[in-house]
């Protein structure tokens, strides 16, 4: 496997293509810092509003009170949401981009409502960017995603945390292994959107609002944080094998590995397919399981992420078979084929 750090100044992925002028990220002081906490919400407009409310009512989320008589909106723990409205083509606000059904809008959480006059004004030099009565900004991106900035309601949540016995070094004394009925999330880790060119979709997020590149796949995708110190990575941009933008794959984080897997056990035990795993990511390190949804693209139980600060030193991971996973159950892989999510870009 080739582990190369990576060197803005001669990364075409960055740049947006091998012609692109040569731009890194943003200087440290030139780099906006508009509080950003992570994804909020997803709104997906769907062709199949009950079996999609199936899929979620089975994933394991709760439902919530939506603020819309034709949307169904469901919780993690953490109180970050995902949101279904019933795809309308003649209507801006439920029409997905790339597909009949898929991804319409991501709202992102910001730590200080004072922030968002700075990003509506940010936005606001190229495109429409508005805050409504309820203190949400609102805009788009330059994929055609629209977006939306919210006071972060996103909360802590408080459970007892797997302990372990290693050997020599036992934690769990007198007390039986955890186990799990189902897959109960406890928050949204990331988003990943599959588009036509990964560097330059990247640049709107990198200089327009503030994030920072964690790691990437050589000439394949982008793992983007939007705060300093937190998740590993809370969106991914890949360059997707078929021509256009598109919704890849939404992960949430539960409490440990045994819960992506009994969950995932529970889930499949529905009737819904396996996309990929269980199995332990190379590149960020999540123990994961994706299933395909009904309305495009998968979700992903994700445990045991790399957490990252300032320190982090992003690194180039060459798309090989054995990057996407460190290890998956009945995944052969000793044919070099690329599998999973990865198995759904191309190389520029």
């Amino acid at each position: 496997m080739q582990h190369i750090p990576i060197d803005p100044e001669r990364d075409p992925l960055i740049h947006g293509g091998p012609a692109a002028e040569p731009v890194s990220e943003p200087a440290p002081g030139e780099r906006p810092d508009f509080g950003l906490t992570g994804v909020e919400r997803v709104t997906f407009a769907v062709e199949d509003l009950p079996e999609a409310t199936r899929f979620l009512d089975d994933w394991g989320l709760s439902r919530g009170a939506s603020e819309d008589s034709g949307s169904v909106l469901f919780r993690a723990a953490d109180g970050s949401e995902v949101e279904l409205v019933e795809a309308d083509p003649s209507d801006p606000a439920r029409r997905p981009v790339g597909d009949a059904g898929g991804l319409v809008r991501i709202t992102w959480g910001v730590r200080n409502p004072s922030s968002l006059p700075a990003i509506e004004k940010e936005l606001g030099r190229d495109r429409d960017a508005v805050i409504d009565s309820a203190d949400v900004l609102h805009s788009f991106d330059d994929l055609g995603f629209r977006l939306a900035f919210r006071p972060m309601l996103r909360r802590t949540v408080e459970y007892d945390v797997t302990t372990y016995n290693a050997p020599g070094h036992p934690a769990r004394i007198d007390a039986r292994a955890v186990s799990y009925d189902r897959a109960r999330p406890t928050e949204i880790s990331h988003l990943a959107i599959a588009v036509d060119d990964a560097g330059k979709a990247s640049r709107f997020y990198l200089d327009r609002l503030g994030f920072r590149v964690s790691d990437r796949y050589a000439n394949r995708g982008m793992f983007l944080r939007c705060t300093t110190a937190g998740n590993h990575h809370n969106l991914f941009l890949l360059n997707g094998a078929e021509p256009g933008t598109r919704f890849n794959h939404l992960a949430f984080k539960v409490r440990d590995v045994h819960e992506v897997i009994l969950g995932g056990q529970a889930f499949d035990a529905k009737g819904w397919q396996t996309f990929a795993g269980p199995g332990r990511h190379q590149v960020s390190s999540a123990c994961f399981w994706y299933f395909r949804t009904p309305f495009g693209g998968s979700f992903e139980y994700a445990a045991d992420e790399d957490m990252v600060t300032e320190e982090w030193e992003a690194t180039d991971f060459a798309a090989e078979a054995h990057v996407f996973s460190q290890w998956t159950f009945g995944l052969d892989k000793g044919d070099g084929t690329l599998r999973g999510p990865i198995s759904q870009s191309r190389a520029q």
